[in-house]
């Protein structure tokens, strides 16, 4: 699975989240490239590609990007690390 994050630096908060299927690698490089383009400037937004099998593995390794808080603006299905 492919995620996709556009996060809000100065609020520790989502702003946005894409998914993909593994097949879907390419497009998922096109959407990164869009969204860098249009966030560009302010430099406050991180926009991050992550790969892994399950978003229950990102939501560990990336918890950041995942905790209540930080996904407190986007509706998402996201899965929480425990």
């Amino acid at each position: 699975m492919i995620v996709i994050v556009q996060f809000r630096r100065s609020t520790g908060k989502l702003i946005g989240i894409d998914r993909f299927c593994d097949e879907d690698f390419w497009p998922s490089l096109d959407r990164l490239a869009e969204l860098d383009r249009q966030n560009a400037e302010p430099q406050d937004v991180e926009v991050v590609r992550l790969t892994s099998q399950s978003e229950a593995m990102l939501a560990r390794t990336h918890g950041n990007y995942f905790s209540e808080y930080a996904m407190s603006n986007v509706q998402t299905d996201v899965v929480k690390a425990e």
